[in-house]
């Protein structure tokens, strides 16, 4: 496949016109009081990319889901608004000391996009307040936006024609790939957001969660593009950083030696995540090849270090035959592994990668969170807790086994964490700490949490959701009627 190089006037006014980032209107900026005592840009930060995330001794969060239509006038807005609270002596939000961020209705479609503070900004992004030429409100475009932790300041980063913008928040950069498969970068620190254009055909992307640390490697991305040539079965892994240029780094033919590869056309590779591993990044993948016996099929990753080079002597096979929809990594030679009905565990023995299957033997499954202890007496024995979602509740389970007994394993009974009513329309549950914060769909998609710590599997009335935000007038008159009936 041909690369494009050559892009005319005319389509990148197009290009402009349809993802405005460098146009003077897209830096719109809104001003209000400054809120007291407010986090700095060097304030620990946990639980970003999702619903609520914890900056020093605040809880930044989403006062509840709104919805893409809902009101969103700058100031006036309750619903949907950027709030945030302070913890009381007990580690849970103290709610009487919740106040408003950014009085805009926050929004979107994708699961992966939600609140990010990063440098004492948070960015966010919500419907257009523009109208069209009959003026009706142009909801169904997105806005990314950005504020300063005390509200003082919120300004409009760029503007889209619909959700599906895949984006990147790092200290200077936005990186993000849109609905033409093009990879874009947004250099924070320029004067009009510059917006510019670093890759095209773009198949798969692919990008680390946000640590809770600063870590050189986290403006790194992984993406896919097939190989050129009519012919080309197999594709190409490219790593971009932020401010510089992509970098093949993994050629699912050329990156191998041809007397290893199973097929002369060498491997089809799909991205599966990338995680942070110290001072690199791991890139966890699968692999096939158009062998009759696809032997190649299986798990794999690859660590890298900051110069971003590939040696396929280092390349890590977890397994043979199996593939997963996605990895948690307890230690780098531990992991659990998720597949359509049940959680298995990679473990590595000796020189080699061994599984131990159905852990947790339930269909549409989800790791909320797990840990692991190794035994005093021998590390081949383990316990492990894993806290899952299924069926939209959340269980606990611990469970001890042997790495050199494949026949026994210990466990306790599993626990019920979690059964509340959650709307799934964007972002579902998110853990920051211990304590899970959801949109409440028994009270209208507002915003309520539960403290795992401080559940009784034992006392139901221990699972109870606690109200975070504020209600807004819309809701309170919505409630009231549901009574009268």
């Amino acid at each position: 496949m041909k690369k494009k190089t050559v892009i005319s006037v005319v389509a990148v006014i197009m290009l402009v016109a349809l993802t405005c980032a460098v146009l003077a209107g897209c830096n719109k900026t809104y001003k209000r009081d400054a809120l007291a005592n407010s986090p700095t840009g060097d304030s620990p930060v946990t639980g970003n990319g999702g619903m609520a995330v914890r900056v020093g001794d605040y809880l930044y969060f989403i006062n509840g889901y709104a919805g893409q239509d809902a009101a969103n006038e700058f100031g006036e807005v309750v619903k949907g608004a950027i709030m945030r609270v302070k913890f009381d002596a007990s580690g849970n939000p103290d709610v009487s000391t919740v106040e408003t961020v950014v009085p805009k209705n926050v929004y979107n479609t994708s699961a992966t996009s939600s609140l990010v503070v990063r440098s004492g900004y948070i960015y966010f992004t919500t419907p257009s307040d523009k109208s069209d030429s009959d003026g009706n409100a142009k909801t169904s475009e997105m806005v990314l936006m950005r504020s300063t932790l005390d509200g003082a300041k919120t300004e409009t980063i760029a503007e889209f024609s619909d959700y599906t913008p895949n984006y990147r928040v790092s200290a200077n950069y936005i990186v993000y790939v849109n609905s033409a498969s093009e990879l874009h970068l947004i250099d924070l620190n320029a004067k009009r957001f510059t917006d510019t254009v670093i890759d095209t055909e773009v198949s798969s992307f692919t990008v680390p969660d946000y640590a809770d640390a600063y870590n050189t490697m986290e403006d790194v991305v992984f993406y896919l593009k097939s190989a050129e040539g009519a012919y080309a079965t197999h594709n190409i892994v490219y790593a971009y950083k932020a401010g510089g240029s992509p970098k093949a780094v993994i050629d699912g033919l050329g990156s191998y030696p041809a007397a290893e590869l199973p097929h002369p056309g060498g491997y089809k590779i799909s991205l599966l995540d990338v995680t942070f591993d110290g001072d690199g990044l791991r890139l966890e993948y699968t692999k096939s090849d158009s062998g009759a016996n696809t032997k190649s099929t299986g798990v794999y990753s690859y660590l890298f270090d900051a110069t971003l080079s590939f040696n396929s002597a280092a390349e890590v096979r977890y397994t043979t035959g199996a593939t997963y929809t996605s990895l948690w990594y307890l230690d780098s030679e531990n992991i659990l592994a998720v597949d359509s009905d049940s959680i298995d565990f990679i473990f590595k023995k000796g020189d080699s990668w061994e599984i131990r299957r159905n852990l947790v033997e339930v269909s549409s499954v989800s790791i909320l969170n797990a840990s692991m202890t190794a035994s005093a007496e021998s590390a081949d024995v383990v316990t492990l807790r894993i806290d899952y979602i299924n069926s939209s509740k959340v269980y606990g389970i611990s469970l001890v086994l042997d790495k050199n007994d494949t026949a026994n394993l210990d466990y306790d009974s599993v626990e019920l964490l979690f059964d509340s009513k959650y709307a799934t329309d964007w972002l579902s549950l998110d853990l920051v700490g211990n304590t899970v914060y959801f949109f409440n769909s028994d009270v209208l998609n507002n915003i309520y949490y539960v403290n795992l710590d401080t559940v009784d599997p034992r006392d139901a009335s221990s699972r109870i959701a606690k109200r975070l935000g504020v209600f807004s007038p819309e809701d309170v008159i919505g409630m009231l009627e549901s009574v009268s009936e």
